[in-house]
């Protein structure tokens, strides 16, 4: 049996989260809409509530390369009907 995080499988369309690191070091999980997500003490605690929130969709969870930072601002609703948000 292998780790929550290794039960993630790759998509052919675009995915609905990102669970990766933020600057500060912290687990955080972001929704492709940036209305859903959180601050997670571990990886495993981001990766579960990903999955969940998906309801276990087999590609709709990606974690991002360690090099990779995630902001978990939220996209203001000027931005968002400018189209100008986060993609």
């Amino acid at each position: 049996m292998g780790t929550l995080a290794s039960d993630i499988h790759p998509a052919l369309h675009a995915h609905r989260f990102m669970v990766g690191r933020d600057p500060q070091g912290r687990w955080v999980v972001s929704d492709e809409l940036g209305m859903v997500g959180g601050i997670f003490a571990d990886k495993d605690s981001a990766v579960r509530f990903a999955m969940a929130e998906s309801d276990h969709t087999p590609g709709a969870v990606f974690c991002a390369p360690c090099e990779v930072t995630l902001n978990i601002e939220p996209i203001s609703a000027h931005e968002t009907a400018a189209g100008t948000g986060h993609h």
